[in-house]
């Protein structure tokens, strides 16, 4: 009620004073929203504004202080926290009468992660024993198993393709294979897949040839896949070290998947007899390498569920279109026995979701649907590399060619610094796939009435939710407060948020929301 309480009013004197007249004709002649031929006119409240007046700081304080609660164990991925939130948006898109997307069927978008502990695992030969993370390392996730066999098939460049191919006279299934990196070239230096200088699709890209190769060892029915790629060794070893070096969650493969391994030079002349596969004679015939392999894989990694929240606002008019408003609501989780609320980052941004989506409901309940349908998704993972968000795009709810633009609100309770003082309430936005000058004349259109904000444009500032979206060639609009001296401390207690600035902000927001939303043209 008390978010309607404005709107109840002023909808309750116009209606004693103008009889039957319609509610969106009552507020509009109330405000003096009918457009006028004098343009010097002094400026009345747009329903943008009349609408934002609903947003206010006790709710704001309410969600954030219950999304910061000791009870959501820092809502870490995966973690009882991560389903109580979940669960707490979900409970709000419901007492809104929002809706959900009818492709899920239901609020969450549920995934299966695993998170990324480093497995133990052996490899020995009759020549020696080898260490994990330095003779050979590997990067997916597998079931526990152990391997012997009394010889290695060498499928050359492990390449399947209509002008080459390895597997064409290699019967591989359930065998431990061994290929080596890049492809193959004439005498003449040219490759031979391409027809040219250039490198194909099975060299050119060390992750996007890895992934080939992989795939066609898989396809095959190869048990295990060691690669020897010493011109990328360097680059996939201090990948290596960044994927285990700290906590994080990655999306689960199949369990059928290839157990596959980058091998050092030691273990390739060892397996091999050679120090260089261009020394080995290269033919098409079935290769073996008779040489005793053994190798035990125990996965120490934790099987986690997790799911992303989505709500949605239907839109009246441009109906196949979607504005997705996102949010993070995962944070820190509890370390050494210490909770980290997260208060800022993100449960700030997760509230000020919820009271744009309030203050749209209360201009439906007074009869201004918007053009659009708005789409709220609030992400899991943010803090495991964007897992929730990089779940979406592979698996989107809405196509992301209706997707016409996509909103971040990250970290908005907070300044740079506490102590700073200032007469406006400072906002930084980043945003790409519109018009530069077109989209900070909308931005400045909305500044003419709210003298009180301060808006810096920021390139890219950073790698968040949105940039895979970006990455997808979708717009993007990123509302953020810049890092804050307790971002990913325990310290990080909404006490500290200063609710003011979190009003006013996502006050704003929702009215260049509004515009965006019901424009007739983006």
């Amino acid at each position: 009620m008390q978010k309607t309480i404005l709107i109840f009013f002023s909808i309750l004197f116009i209606f004693f004073s103008n009889g039957c007249k319609s509610k969106k004709t009552q507020i509009k002649e109330e405000y003096d929203l009918i457009e006028k031929k004098d343009k010097k006119a002094k400026h009345k409240p747009t329903l943008a504004e009349i609408f934002a007046e609903t947003i206010t700081i006790d709710d704001l304080d309410y969600h954030v202080y219950n999304l910061s609660a000791d009870t959501m164990r820092g809502r870490y991925t995966g973690k009882r926290g991560d389903k109580m939130a979940a669960n707490y948006i979900k409970d709000f898109f419901i007492d809104q009468q929002i809706l959900f997307p009818l492709e899920l069927e239901g609020y969450m978008q549920k995934y299966t992660a695993t998170e990324n502990n480093l497995p133990k695992v052996s490899f020995e030969t009759d020549v020696s024993k080898y260490k994990f993370g330095e003779d050979f390392i590997s990067f997916f996730p597998h079931d526990d198993i152990s391997i012997s066999s009394d010889y290695i098939i060498f499928a050359g460049y492990g390449i399947e393709d209509p002008r080459f191919n390895d597997y064409a006279y290699r019967d591989v299934k359930n065998k431990i294979v061994l290929i080596r990196g890049g492809e193959p070239r004439d005498r003449y230096g040219n490759y031979i897949i391409s027809g040219g200088n250039r490198p194909s699709q099975w060299s050119e890209d060390p992750i996007h040839s890895y992934i080939l190769k992989r795939n066609a060892a898989m396809k095959h029915g190869a048990k295990v896949l060691l690669i020897y790629d010493p011109a990328n060794a360097e680059y996939f070893w201090k990948n290596f070290e960044k994927k285990f070096k700290s906590r994080k969650l990655s999306v689960s493969v199949k369990k059928d998947s290839v157990y596959d391994f980058f091998i050092s030079k030691k273990i390739f002349t060892d397996l091999t007899g050679y120090d260089n596969p261009e020394e080995m004679d290269y033919t098409r015939k079935t290769r073996k390498l008779t040489v005793p392999v053994k190798m035990k894989y125990i996965n120490n990694s934790e099987i986690v569920e997790s799911q992303n929240v989505l709500g949605i606002i239907e839109g009246a008019k441009y109906k196949d279109e979607y504005i997705a408003i996102i949010t993070h609501y995962d944070g820190q989780g509890v370390r050494n026995g210490e909770i980290y609320p997260s208060a800022n980052d993100n449960a700030s941004g997760v509230a000020a979701s919820f009271e744009i989506a309030e203050a749209f409901r209360a201009a439906i309940d007074s009869g201004f649907v918007p053009k659009r349908n708005i789409l709220f998704i609030n992400f899991s993972g943010h803090e495991q590399n964007e897992l929730g968000a990089k779940f979406y795009i592979e698996h989107p709810v809405v196509p992301l060619d209706k997707t016409i633009a996509v909103i971040e609100l990250h970290m908005l309770g907070r300044l740079p610094q506490d102590d700073e003082i200032t007469d406006f309430y400072k906002l930084h936005i980043s945003f790409d796939g519109f018009q530069p000058d077109g989209f900070k004349k909308g931005v400045n259109d909305v500044l003419a009435y709210n003298k009180h904000m301060n808006v810096f444009y920021n390139d890219d500032y950073d790698n968040s939710d949105y940039t895979v979206f970006k990455k997808k060639k979708v717009p993007v609009i990123y509302f953020h407060g810049k890092t804050f001296p307790d971002y990913h401390k325990p310290s990080d207690t909404p006490d500290k948020i200063s609710y003011e600035i979190l009003q006013k902000r996502t006050q704003f927001i929702f009215q260049i929301i509004w515009k965006i939303v019901n424009q007739n043209k983006i």
